[in-house]
């Protein structure tokens, strides 16, 4: 599968509710600021905010280009979770579906609490231990040494909230207790996680500004 067929078809089922791997953020007030990490060609954005202007970063350009064939209602950026290209609190909402886990997610949950404003709220789906296996499970010999980085890269996180890169990147599955642990540290509260058939969390930025 090309990536462009793999972002469409990202996009279909982000169109189907009834597509079992559909899953979108909740509705918020029409004038709420919505920015999109990991956005690939917008698919979240154009099914979930289809009549509003929202923001989506990524750092593959080709998704990005795409992205603007697709749509005129999103404003796409090239740039990484790490560092977002963005002024502090400005954002309502910050979606991140099934990316951040390829990012250094203690930098990734600090950027995204400083672009939110105060009380605006984190919406992400996240990877489990089964979803590594199941890809370590259909991969040749390389595919699982890059496994057991995984696995060591998540006990890291899970333990002590730190990630190593391996030839510049960066991967982890995640556990209620590592995404609890992350979402204290950088001033999030209300947090709420479900799995399921996704790995869902929400979470509100405290009030007071870190």
């Amino acid at each position: 599968m090309t990536s462009e067929e793999y972002h469409r078809s990202e996009l279909n089922i982000a169109l189907h509710p009834q597509h079992p791997e559909h899953i979108l953020p909740a509705g918020v007030p029409s004038a709420a600021k919505i920015l999109d990490v990991g956005c690939g060609a917008g698919q979240t954005l154009i099914a979930a905010f289809p009549n509003r202007v929202s923001f989506g970063l990524d750092i593959d350009h080709a998704a990005l280009k795409l992205g603007r064939s697709l749509t005129d209602r999103v404003r796409f950026v090239c740039g990484s979770a790490e560092r977002l290209p963005y002024a502090s609190h400005v954002f309502d909402m910050v979606v991140a579906r099934v990316s951040l886990p390829y990012t250094n997610m203690d930098r990734s949950m600090r950027e995204i609490r400083r672009v939110l404003r105060p009380g605006g709220t984190v919406w992400m789906t996240l990877h489990t231990f089964t979803f590594a296996w199941g890809q370590a499970r259909q991969s040749s010999y390389k595919g699982w040494l890059f496994f057991l980085y995984i696995v060591l890269n998540s006990a890291l996180l899970h333990t002590v909230q730190k990630q190593l890169s391996l030839f510049g990147r960066s991967e982890t599955f995640q556990t209620r207790r590592s995404v609890r642990k992350l979402l204290d540290r950088h001033g999030f509260e209300d947090v709420r996680i479900s799995i399921g058939q996704h790995f869902l969390v929400t979470a509100r930025a405290q009030k007071t500004c870190t």
